[in-house]
């Protein structure tokens, strides 16, 4: 073999083509099987286009319908979509996640500064640090063709722009992807603290006109019918997101199903309780609402200095975006496990800092023995790995939001590192 055939060779063999290789075959593995909700998606930007309600409608999802509540604009979005065949419009999407999967990583590495600090072998392990914690996750996005893809990529997105200073794209950006789903709504807030105040600005006036557009279609009067049903599907104080458990939502792991299963007995199975106690509906809805402020509070504990203070350090800023992602799964309400997602960027930073400190001699002991339990508990505890059997006993006891809530420790213990190591430099503007 001559050295140009071995150097292909190795080039076509590295690990992330061999990554994209078995995401493309696992992409065909779910488009065979046809249960994605891209079909919801597709079905709501059909109805959009012709002017009809898209709220409170049963889109065929394989075997099974389910309903649109995604807000309006999304559907509007996805309408050149619907001009492909189903399948062919799917496969689309699903590579188009492929794609932003892969821009996220470069965003991670651009933010930790990666190339600069950690040599070609510990850069190699921290992709492989951060895949095997996320891979669970990320196959989840893949198999329900989901948008938390897009919607990370957006926080990150928007967040280095507002670093470059182009503001309007930062506020286009995070508009765009708070339109699509609610879920990016904490960077909002996160950017006024942080001093991006006109990426802020830019934002909140390009949610008003993203969110105005679908009106082109049912004329303004009809829109707000179609705004107000939108309202009624995701109203917190539905039965459904406040008390996930009372309809057996096992595959649920935010707080809104963790809590109730804490503190009431709606649901049993195995032989095996795991609720601590039985209060009524409103002390059950109390205990919800200050676990969910409590983390909301904790963010404060993260950012570790007044509002209006800009930071400069690059990695100190996407160490607190970390948290806030972290947190978006347990704080938002019927929260699936595609949703844990989110926990790549506390992950990827985790790994970093842990390898960071290996270059330099040093063994992170306690911070790794606190990673390897959750990764028990949040990806080891996969069918894949346990079993049928064991998976129905993690989901049962809500195995994945109790390794996400201890997720925080360690991401906490790395933060002790700005004082020593970081140094950011702090200015007010």
């Amino acid at each position: 073999m001559s050295a140009a055939q071995t150097h292909f060779l190795h080039k076509f063999l590295n690990y992330r083509t061999l990554f994209v290789l078995l995401i493309l075959l696992y992409i065909v593995k779910v488009l065979s099987i046809g249960e994605g909700d891209f079909s919801v998606y597709y079905g709501a930007a059909h109805d959009i286009r012709q002017g009809k309600s898209i709220y409170f409608v049963d889109y065929p999802v394989g075997n099974d319908k389910c309903s649109y509540s995604y807000p309006p604009f999304f559907a509007m979005l996805l309408i050149p979509f619907t001009t492909l065949p189903l399948r062919i419009a799917d496969a689309l999407w699903l590579i188009l996640n492929l794609v932003l999967l892969f821009r996220i990583f470069r965003l991670v590495g651009y933010f930790l500064e990666i190339n600069t600090t950690l040599n070609p072998k510990n850069h190699r392990l921290w992709v492989f640090l951060t895949l095997l914690f996320t891979t669970r996750f990320i196959l989840y996005n893949f198999d329900m063709s989901q948008t938390t893809f897009v919607l990370l990529w957006g926080c990150l997105e928007s967040l280095h722009l507002a670093v470059k200073n182009r503001l309007v794209w930062s506020g286009l950006i995070l508009a765009t992807v708070i339109s699509i789903k609610l879920l990016p709504l904490v960077m909002l807030p996160y950017f006024f603290y942080r001093t991006f105040f006109k990426a802020g600005v830019w934002s909140l006036g390009f949610l008003i006109l993203l969110n105005l557009t679908p009106s082109v279609f049912y004329g303004f009067e009809g829109y707000l019918q179609v705004v107000n049903q939108w309202k009624s599907v995701i109203n917190p104080t539905n039965t459904e997101f406040v008390l996930e458990e009372n309809n057996v939502m096992e595959s649920a792991h935010s707080l809104s199903a963790f809590v109730p299963a804490l503190l009431t007995d709606a649901v049993t199975r195995y032989d095996m309780r795991r609720n601590i106690a039985v209060l009524p509906y409103e002390k059950v809805i109390l205990w919800l609402t200050l676990a969910q402020l409590f983390f909301i509070g904790l963010t404060l504990f993260f950012l570790k200095t007044k509002p209006f203070i800009a930071i400069t350090s690059k990695k100190r800023l996407f160490y607190e975006v970390s948290y806030l992602m972290l947190i978006v799964p347990l704080i938002f309400p019927h929260q699936q496990k595609y949703a844990f997602v989110l926990l790549l960027p506390a992950v990827a930073f985790i790994s970093f800092y842990i390898l960071e400190k290996k270059q330099e001699g040093i063994v992170s002991k306690n911070i790794i023995i606190l990673m390897v339990i959750v990764w028990l508990l949040t990806t080891a505890s996969t069918d894949g790995i346990i079993g049928q059997e064991l998976y129905q006993y993690g989901q049962y006891f809500k195995l994945i939001t109790w390794g996400t809530m201890l997720l925080i420790v360690p991401l906490w213990m790395c933060g002790f590192g700005f004082k020593k190591n970081f140094k950011p430099e702090i200015f007010k503007q």
